[in-house]
């Protein structure tokens, strides 16, 4: 049995939604699963409802309705506009909320990928014998998807044959390769074919500029279950980054790529909830990169800082977006919920093992330098130094885009505000840093990249702003 509780991630607006048309409209209101067992109901005491309809959920699977009650026939039909509306309401959110869960499974699916991929780079990084590099990369991929057998088959840098196998003979690589349902197969894509004994046979190319320079087999035994949908995905993956030229440099920024993209990718499906936040991970990694520019920290830190920024805001596919875009206040229960997502980016991080800065910098980026924030009311150099970042360009962002309760601010105010909140909110060597930023010749870099660009009061005087902003921040300092 199927009930709408199971499929919705937060049930406040279905309670809401009885309570009203109990209430408001004088009704008695029971929720019934896909077998019409009551698991909710509200109702007017005293009031006799002996005309009753049901109205089903318009969802797939059947996850059962809502049964209404009133006096008489006539009263539940002027009421029956008021119940298909908060029907439709609820659809929406069911709708919303099946894509988020299916979204987060995927992100959990790309999650793993992704942490094999870097376990692997980390693992051939500094090997300048290509033999090994593969003879690591099949083990791997192997062991990942649970191969019984496998070898791979390309070139070497100089064309030589490199033949590296898993658990297998050269012989019954031989014959592999002869399989029937390989040579009956187009070989120029990754494929999963039964071999004549009842093998299943994972298949993929190995590419070049030019053309194919070899392959990769995997081989599960005849009376084990074939490979899936997503070992195929995995193994195609490896086969876009591995070339017969590769060097462990080359194969490692290839990975960083996908990495990154990955990344920007994710957070765009976040900013994409609300049209008022599009492009806001991507414009506080610029902003996070410009004050870590200033601070002058590694370019290994600089790419964890990046990485961080864009996934700050990753916990939000875990809120309503009815409570994201709310062109009002909030509630305090709503407000509450928001001030979890960077512990849902904790739990959505977590499995991927990540560099603990980064890990901080995308929790930590609403603590506070007098311990007001959260989610852990850190204070001071607590915060971690991605985090003290971050919470700038985020509230920079924050402040000169536009949102549904207010206008964007120019960019002074915004700066200002800052300022403002220099040692109580904000670490004044970041917000120094920014200023900097913006006062040197990355700002073009930094904002110039930037489409949805913010707006400035005075752009003709802005230097000379910035630095007034500078010294004050400075004198303040000295005080």
């Amino acid at each position: 049995m199927a009930s709408i509780r199971d499929y919705l991630f937060d049930t406040a607006f279905l309670d809401r939604s009885i309570d009203y048309l109990a209430e408001a409209l004088h009704l008695a209101i029971t929720v019934v699963d896909s077998e019409g067992i009551p698991v909710a109901s509200r109702r007017t005491e005293g009031c006799d409802t002996p005309a009753s309809r049901a109205y089903p959920f318009r969802f797939s699977p059947d996850i059962g309705g809502l049964v209404c009650a009133a006096p008489d026939q006539d009263l539940l039909s002027q009421a029956e506009p008021h119940i298909l509306y908060c029907l439709a309401s609820l659809t929406t959110q069911l709708l919303r909320e099946t894509e988020l869960r299916e979204t987060t499974e995927e992100m959990l699916q790309l999650s793993s990928q992704l942490n094999f991929l870097f376990k692997v780079a980390k693992k051939i990084i500094g090997i300048d014998d290509l033999k090994k590099c593969y003879q690591i990369i099949l083990d791997e991929i192997s062991q990942t998807i649970k191969a019984d057998q496998g070898f791979i088959h390309t070139k070497g840098r100089w064309d030589e044959e490199i033949r590296v196998t898993h658990r297998m003979t050269g012989e019954e690589m031989d014959a592999a390769r002869n399989s029937i349902c390989l040579r009956r197969t187009a070989a120029g894509s990754t494929i999963i074919c039964t071999r004549e004994d009842g093998a299943s046979l994972l298949y993929s190319p190995i590419k070049e500029k030019d053309g194919q320079s070899g392959q990769m087999v995997f081989v599960r035994a005849s009376g084990h279950r074939a490979f899936s949908a997503s070992e195929k995905q995995l193994v195609g993956i490896i086969e876009n980054i591995i070339s017969p030229t590769f060097e462990t440099l080359r194969l490692y920024d290839s990975l960083q790529d996908l990495y990154l993209n990955t990344v920007k990718a994710l957070a765009a499906a976040i900013d994409a909830k609300d049209e008022y936040t599009h492009g806001h991970s991507f414009r506080v990694a610029k902003y996070a990169l410009a004050i870590g520019g200033q601070l002058e920290i590694d370019s290994q830190q600089l790419n964890d800082l990046e990485i961080a920024g864009y996934m700050h805001d990753l916990g939000k596919i875990g809120i309503s977006e009815l409570i994201l875009s709310k062109p009002g206040k909030l509630t305090s229960e709503e407000f509450r919920l928001i001030q979890k997502h960077p512990v849902f980016t904790d739990k959505i991080l977590q499995p991927i093992k990540l560099p603990v800065r980064i890990l901080e910098g995308a929790i930590q980026h609403h603590e506070r330098m007098d311990g007001t924030g959260y989610p852990c009311g850190l204070a001071g150099t607590n915060i971690s130094l991605f985090g003290r970042i971050i919470a700038v360009a985020d509230v920079f962002d924050a402040l000169t885009s536009k949102r549904p309760y207010r206008d964007a601010m120019p960019v002074e105010e915004a700066l200002r505000t800052l300022c403002d909140g220099i040692d109580s909110l904000f670490d004044r060597e970041m917000v120094i840093a920014f200023i900097s930023a913006l006062r040197s010749d990355q700002a073009r870099e930094v904002l110039g990249d930037i489409n949805m660009g913010p707006r400035y009061d005075d752009i003709q005087n802005l230097n000379q702003f910035l630095i007034e902003l500078t010294e004050f921040a400075m004198a303040a300092n000295r005080n």
